[in-house]
């Protein structure tokens, strides 16, 4: 009997990361009996407790078993069992034709395959009593009595580009200092004072007689008065200069140059070359002899 089935297998760190995980496949359509789990510590009661079997054995246990029952090659599923040994988590999905949901799923949340990548997931087909599994994706080919892994990867350019980085750093570029200076200057004002002044006015006598004789020295006195003006000085507050400084937001242009890295595909013979959109192709022409 032959069996093929899609499985994405996840190491995580702790258990709080496998959960969310978990949640989002069910959310995003997966049922509880495509997902295995096995993890450490103590039972919180939540999404992984309904998950089916927890592996073979509980917590205690082997994730190799079910691994390598669910068509994982020998070597993967040892390097599960020792990530599980060490304290980490696993969680297995049976994709069914979904692994790159199930891929981009595990890997948010700080999954990571064997090699510390996804590249151990794929198609496995299972031969009923013969061990032998072959893979699309991470083409695993494992035979009775030797555990052979080969691996065709697709070779991936990773094209890098410069981006400009505007850091803000405030520095001293001047100071203001307030101060006041004594400033003399003549000023005048006018002030009304009053004097009094002695005036003469004649006037003709009454014509009558007379007992006082003539000759005795008669004197009158008329004192005479005036203002004077004295001046004092009194300091006063005349006005208040008030010193402070406040953001101001203005905007600034920077600019700089700066390069990144395109893919050139060089073709030779006749092939055709699919999915190359946008990419620059080149193709070498024989030489002339």
């Amino acid at each position: 009997m032959t069996t093929t089935q899609q499985v994405v297998v996840g190491v995580f760190d702790d258990r709080s990361q496998a959960e969310q995980a978990v949640n989002e496949l069910l959310q995003t359509g997966f049922s509880n009996d495509q997902i295995r789990y096995s993890g450490h510590g103590a039972s919180s009661g939540g999404v992984l407790e309904k998950l089916k079997s927890l592996f073979t054995g509980q917590d205690t246990g082997r994730v190799y078993d079910d691994l390598v029952d669910l068509g994982v090659s020998d070597d993967d599923a040892s390097y599960y069992q020792h990530e599980f040994e060490a304290g980490r988590a696993v969680v297995a999905v049976l994709a069914g034709g979904h692994m790159q949901d199930a891929t981009s799923i595990l890997a948010r949340y700080g999954g990571y395959g064997a090699s510390r990548g996804f590249a151990g997931t794929g198609e496995y087909t299972t031969d009923t009593g013969a061990a032998q599994t072959t893979g699309t994706e991470g083409d695993y080919t494992t035979d009775t009595g030797a555990a052979q892994t080969t691996t065709e990867d697709a070779q991936r350019l990773k094209l890098r580009e410069e981006q400009l980085r505007v850091q803000k750093q405030p520095v001293e570029t001047g100071e203001a200092r307030l101060r006041k200076d004594v400033v003399e200057e003549q000023k005048s004002m006018d002030v009304p004072v009053s004097h009094e002044e002695v005036y003469i006015e004649r006037r003709p006598g009454s014509g009558q007689p007379s007992d006082a004789p003539i000759g005795e020295s008669e004197t009158y006195r008329v004192p005479v008065r005036e203002e004077q003006v004295n001046v004092e000085k009194q300091p006063v507050v005349r006005e208040e200069v008030a010193m402070g400084k406040r953001p101001v937001q203005e905007t600034k242009q920077v600019s700089d140059t700066v390069r990144r890295e395109e893919a050139h595909v060089e073709q030779e013979g006749d092939i055709n070359v699919q999915g190359a959109e946008g990419i620059q192709s080149q193709a070498n022409q024989p030489e002339q002899e």
